[in-house]
């Protein structure tokens, strides 16, 4: 009876199940759950949202523009005038514009400024800022903030997809944890039952006293009530891990009843050398500090255009002009002097308390990202630091546990042994046993925090829940 018993408590052991059993390994859960999840495609859609932020800035600052007006004027029989007047503007990254302008104009009356030859006025010139906009201005501003922006939405996602691999992995890992003290639970049934139905036949051989059928019952009762919270356990584990498995439509999807788990694979915890290589890499490029950054980099371009705008507003435009009909190509405009024309517009606010404002606000918004981005850094470091202790901590108390569990399988046997020797009491092995059993489960437990454990320490360092391989 003591090899039977041996054999049956070698199942509480972490195999769960055998192989003709499906099972859903944890990274096949974190696949998926990268793949289809709605929070993980919502965080795609971030980057998509901020490159159209990008593209939109960047057809402000590049697109080539162009504008036609036409103007006529007739009463009775008689046209006053017909005016054509064309450009086509061209942006530059310096913030200089190109512009080709076509002006005609016909009739009887009409400013005699706009008198043009029969076939029509070309010109050709830029328009450049001379004030505010000779640094920066608002259209390459925009620009910037939409690329800072654009690196913070990308490192939003990353934060994004960590954080939604993490809760999946905990999840994951609480489902082993339940479906591991189930099995724990129906082995220690059987085994009160296999012993129950022993100690009927030696009390009615008269071996033992009426009582011990008491006893067994008993723990057969305990060990039943224990048995029915663990399989609501189960099933409460195995729903919440389903809540993340959703197909490429976006359907969410369902989790068989005979899937399990399967076996906890823990890879090799990185050294202290590791972690202190690692930890300046996750001050830089962690998504929390990238994110932060590129919130940094928007309020720097905010606030120097907010500092241009101090400046007067100065622009000038200067073009050479030719008839349309002398014209092939751009080469052909005349160089002499009298072909031109020539403008400049200023203005200028008396108080400049919108300009001042504005400053000071984009200012402080410069600022407190600044100690944002710092504070943020040593949380960062200081998180690891803690998710590092306790992973190794979780890690030897697996290993401390796994001792206990074998320690207290040798204890049952003995025992075991010592009752069937007619040495012990039925109340011994009992206890015993519960020992084994209690063992084992704290072995799950401590299993189930090394691996949360080495996940949030992966999490702290930037990583999508999971360490890379040294």
């Amino acid at each position: 009876m003591t090899l039977r018993i041996a054999l049956m408590v070698s199942l509480l052991l972490p195999r769960l199940a055998g192989a003709q059993e499906p099972t859903l390994p944890l990274d096949s859960l974190r696949a998926a759950v990268a793949a289809h999840h709605p929070v993980a495609r919502h965080a795609q859609e971030l980057v998509r949202q901020a490159d159209g932020a990008v593209l939109s800035a960047t057809g402000a600052m590049f697109d080539p523009q162009l504008s036609v007006g036409w103007e006529r004027k007739a009463f009775g029989d008689r046209e006053y005038y017909n005016y054509l007047d064309a450009a086509l503007k061209v942006p530059t990254p310096l913030g200089i514009d190109i512009k080709l302008g076509l002006e005609k104009t016909s009739g009887q009356y009409f400013a005699p400024d706009r008198r043009t030859p029969p076939s029509g006025l070309l010109s050709l010139g830029l328009s450049m800022p001379i004030g505010q906009g000779i640094v920066t201005d608002r259209r390459r501003a925009e620009l910037g903030a939409a690329r800072a922006k654009r690196d913070g939405a990308a490192a939003a996602r990353d934060e994004l997809l960590n954080a939604l691999l993490l809760e999946a992995t905990s999840a994951w890992a609480e489902w082993y944890r339940a479906e591991r003290l189930l099995a724990v639970a129906r082995e220690g049934v059987a085994l009160a039952e296999m012993r129950r139905g022993g100690i009927v036949a030696r009390v009615a051989r008269g071996d033992l006293a009426a009582i011990d059928t008491i006893e067994v019952r008993l723990e057969v009762v305990r060990r039943a009530a224990t048995l029915a919270l663990a399989e609501a356990d189960a099933i409460a584990a195995r729903a919440r891990v389903a809540t993340y498995l959703w197909d490429a439509d976006g359907r969410p999807q369902s989790l068989d009843d005979r899937v399990l788990p399967g076996d906890m694979v823990h890879a090799a915890l990185p050294d202290s050398a590791w972690l202190a290589r690692e930890l300046p890499r996750a001050l830089r490029d962690h998504p929390k500090v990238r994110k932060a950054e590129g919130d940094l980099g928007a309020a720097a371009a905010g606030r120097r255009q907010a500092v241009a705008e101090l400046l007067p507003d100065l622009e000038g435009e200067v073009a050479r002009l030719a008839e349309r009909d002398g014209v092939v190509a751009l080469s052909d405009f005349p160089s002499g002097a009298g072909n031109y024309k020539f403008g400049v517009r200023a203005s200028t606010g008396l108080l400049l308390m919108k300009e001042r404002g504005k400053a000071g606000e984009a200012s402080a918004k410069g600022r407190i990202a600044e100690l944002v981005l710092a504070d943020l850094r040593r949380d960062i470091a200081a998180e690891a630091v803690a998710a590092a202790a306790a992973a190794q901590g979780a890690a030897r108390a697996a290993g401390w546990q796994g001792e206990a569990v074998a320690l207290a399988r040798r204890l049952l046997d003995a025992e075991q042994r010592r009752f069937d020797a007619g040495e012990s009491s039925l109340f011994l092995v009992n206890q015993r046993e519960r020992g084994l059993l209690y063992e084992t489960t704290k072995l799950a437990d401590a299993e189930v925090k090394r691996i949360a454990s080495t996940a949030k320490l992966a999490t702290a360092l930037g990583y999508p829940a999971r360490l890379p391989e040294p």
